[in-house]
């Protein structure tokens, strides 16, 4: 994984301020980058720290920022869900998600909560055949951000490069 760490020329900035810190999350212009590189940024007084890297790496490094917190802390466990359209399986497959061998996913108002498996490797080699391809799309996209359930909904958006289903 590589994190630079260094000055960032940035364009469209998004600031959220916390009471205790101010954080930047910002799209690094300074060379193309084909999978585009974005920077977290704290500022405070005049210390700082950026973070630069691609989407999937600085996902990355907060998830494994929080573990670390909470070890130190002893600070609850926090899971990630990642947040999806059900237009990203068909819907034969949305239909009997909870009834394919290999799948826990639970019934919602708008949609379904999704176990990710945690070694998609081992899952696969335990469930050959009876976990369609879709979901194991969806599950391996999941693991790039280290996503531990998804969330099918609905009103959520769709996501660039995923398939997608109108129904």
């Amino acid at each position: 994984m590589l994190i630079r760490l260094e000055r960032v020329q940035a364009q469209h900035d998004v600031t959220v301020l916390d009471a205790a810190q101010t954080f930047a999350v910002s799209k690094d212009v300074d060379e193309p980058d084909p999978d585009g590189t974005y920077s977290i940024i704290t500022v405070n007084g005049e210390d700082g720290i950026q973070v630069a890297g691609s989407e999937q790496q600085l996902h990355g490094w907060l998830n494994r920022a929080r573990a670390q917190l909470r070890a130190a802390t002893g600070g609850p466990r926090i899971m990630n869900v990642l947040d999806l359209s059900t237009n990203h399986l068909p819907e034969q497959v949305c239909a009997h998600l909870s009834d394919y061998y290999g799948v826990t996913a639970h019934d919602t108002l708008y949609g379904w909560l999704v176990v990710v498996p945690g070694d998609l490797s081992v899952h696969r080699v335990h469930h050959p055949d009876t976990v369609p391809d879709v979901v194991w799309a969806l599950w391996e996209y999941a693991h790039r951000f280290g996503a531990e359930y998804l969330k099918l909904d609905a009103n959520a958006d769709q996501v660039d490069g995923l398939a997608s289903w109108d129904w």
